[in-house]
């Protein structure tokens, strides 16, 4: 990167049981609660200089409460912010700090209103020394989506970054990625070592089945002509991948075609012959995006049977789209991927299938054979929708 902006670059259930509701009743109040969802993040754009102000009243009103509640920011002018990042980002140990500070830079790096809006001018990572493959790769998206926002480059300042997180981040391609040459010696002697390989990050725009295909043959180059063995595994990614893609953008949103992007990144042990794949979109999201899909009238029926018209969270919805097992193309024959996956997960009998969006997570885990369905909600949120998928390939 040659000149712009610093990237720190320096740096369950409530349901009613007093009284019975019709079935009829039920799923009218879940359409309507569905609607509401769908609806209540959107705000007047009038060209009223009340609306703008209300804008940026939400928006710094959002970051001065969630500096109370821990995230770490400097103001480097008026309305000029630094996001500090936290010591470590992992979505499994950390996952409040983690989805906070991400939310941060999303927010921030949004477009300017006002001049009196909060507006990210860097991001700090000399705090930083640990970080998830998962956390690494929607940080980045979240970086790259800054940069995409601007006409100047990002630029790292990598003097101040922990030595391990450089090389972390080399390894994973990450600076290839923003088209950053960096000095040499801060990758001196990096090798691999721990039998782990890794698939660069991949940045895709509006991904098609020749993207999903280069990035098989990644996969394939790490973990060897042995996956042929395993089409269950092959399809499933190309399903997983398309079906996610076909909805994270729908019509309507917003969404620019530039910001129409999907990362991806896997890596392959091959002392534990263990095989990870992490996806991510900047979409609206699984919970936003499954009410308003062909699967509408089956998310209603879901969720009714299982009493949840006046209780149900984003975990819920995430249950629901593993578990009704269809895309919401509707088609016979789609919609396999993450069942897919899910089968190949309980063929090896060790694995784990996890999916985070909004602020819900569904995680399908199985041990030695012994399966464990995990669902929760959070007080942040993912933007979009992250899946984390790993197994074990070897006999």
């Amino acid at each position: 990167m040659n000149h712009g902006s610093h990237v720190g670059w320096s740096s369950i259930c409530d349901g009613e049981e007093m009284r019975r509701i019709s079935k009829k009743q039920r799923q009218f109040d879940i359409q309507r609660d569905l609607r509401l969802r769908r609806n209540w993040k959107k705000i007047s754009k009038g060209r009223g200089g009340a609306g703008l102000s209300d804008y940026c009243l939400e928006r710094n009103s959002w970051v001065d409460k969630k500096r109370k509640d821990g995230l770490n920011i400097e103001f480097l002018g008026t309305n000029k912010v630094s996001v500090i990042l936290p010591e470590e980002m992992n979505f499994s140990t950390k996952y409040e700090e983690t989805t906070l500070v991400i939310q941060s830079i999303r927010r921030l790096a949004e477009k300017v209103r006002s001049i009196k809006q909060y507006r990210l001018a860097k991001v700090d990572f000399s705090n930083l020394k640990k970080v998830s493959t998962s956390a690494g790769l929607v940080l980045t998206a979240e970086l790259a989506k800054w940069e995409d926002s601007q006409s100047m480059s990002l630029r790292p300042l990598l003097e101040s970054w922990d030595k391990e997180i450089i090389r972390r981040f080399y390894r994973l391609g990450f600076f290839d990625l923003f088209d950053c040459d960096i000095d040499h010696k801060y990758v001196e002697g990096l090798g691999e070592g721990t039998g782990l390989s890794l698939v660069k990050y991949i940045k895709r725009n509006q991904l098609g089945v020749a993207q999903v295909r280069d990035f098989k043959e990644e996969v394939t180059s790490i973990v060897g002509e042995d996956i042929n063995k395993w089409p269950i595994l092959k399809c499933g990614l190309d399903e997983a991948i398309n079906n996610v893609a076909d909805h994270a953008y729908p019509d309507g949103e917003g969404f620019r075609d530039k910001d129409k992007n999907w990362y991806l990144t896997g890596g392959y042990n091959k002392k534990t012959a263990e095989l990870k794949i992490v996806f991510y979109d900047q979409g609206v999201g699984i919970p936003a995006s499954l009410p308003a899909s062909k699967l509408g009238e089956k998310l209603l029926d879901w969720l009714s049977r299982r009493h949840l018209s006046h209780g149900y969270k984003d975990e819920h919805l995430l249950k629901a789209a593993v578990e009704m097992h269809r895309t919401r193309t509707g088609q016979e024959d789609r919609g396999r991927g993450l069942p897919d996956m899910l089968e190949f997960i309980n063929e090896r009998g060790n694995g784990y299938l996890s999916i985070m969006s909004g602020r819900g997570l569904y995680k399908y885990e199985i041990v030695n054979d012994d399966v464990k369905i995990k669902t929760q909600s959070f007080d942040n949120r993912v933007y979009g929708t992250l899946i984390i998928w790993k197994t074990k390939l070897a006999a």
